[in-house]
């Protein structure tokens, strides 16, 4: 049967990004909105408990009891967030990017462990692409929920315009800006030298012949560091590990 309801947009968008194993969110197919059910309500109304009950526990008994007699008819199950749908989020925005430099980045930061808080830290860096990720994600959130509506026979009587699948920044520019930045990493350890500051402690210092705004990027990036005063700069561990990872044919 075909359900023609007006929407709660926010509620259903914030229900469609969070998942946990102790709530399960539901559509009201009366009024649009979301309800939330904890397992531990749930638990109640399986075993009523033999003590008094605050006010708002009983609220929240209530309501499962609600969720679990009109299940089917009035109320539906909204899917969970899926951290394998987010993972393939992940892929699809990073096939977008065209900053080879970044690209290489947030693929070697999806691979492991711990994907989700690399992925974000990286993008860090760069702010216009981290905001065009949050478009992006916007956009496959209102794509899963359009695609869940349809499959539910629900049809909004508040329909919203889709958010905009944002633009990939211009290659030109983003790769330019990419080049220089590792030609840059690359003069920087060439023409480097060591310093021996402890018996088992030794940097590798350059001087500061290059423009300040890649050096400040470079900076942010983690490759050295460097401070305001000093005609030098400090080649991070990272730095020197991340020149031998250049690929050298993008400068030929």
């Amino acid at each position: 049967m075909k359900h023609r309801l007006e929407i709660n947009w926010m509620e259903l968008d914030a229900a469609f990004q969070t998942g946990s194993w102790e709530m399960q969110s539901y559509l009201d197919l009366e009024t649009g909105d979301v309800v939330a059910v904890t397992d531990e309500a749930s638990r109640y109304l399986e075993e009523p408990p033999d003590r008094a009950l605050p006010d708002w526990m009983q609220e929240m008994i209530e309501v499962a009891r609600q969720v679990e007699e009109g299940y089917g008819t009035r109320y539906i199950s909204i899917p969970q967030a899926d951290s394998h749908e987010d993972y393939r989020d992940m892929e699809r925005f990073i096939s977008t990017v065209r900053n080879d430099h970044l690209r290489d980045r947030l693929w070697q930061a999806i691979e492991g462990r711990g994907a989700f808080r690399y992925f974000k830290d990286v993008l860090a860096e760069y702010p216009a692409e981290r905001e065009r990720w949050f478009a992006f994600k916007d956009h496959c959130i209102y794509q899963r929920i359009s695609w869940w509506l349809e499959s539910e026979d629900i049809e909004p009587t508040n329909p919203i315009e889709p958010p905009e699948e944002p633009e990939p920044e211009p290659e030109e520019e983003s790769s330019r800006d990419a080049l220089i930045e590792d030609l840059t990493l690359l003069l920087i350890y060439l023409c480097s030298w060591e310093e021996k500051l402890a018996p088992d402690l030794i940097v590798h210092r350059a001087w500061k012949g290059y423009l300040f705004e890649v050096l400040d990027a470079l900076e942010e990036q983690g490759y050295i560091s460097q401070t305001r005063r000093a005609k030098s700069v400090t080649l991070t561990k990272e730095g020197i590990l991340g020149h031998r990872n250049l690929n050298v044919t993008r400068f030929e």
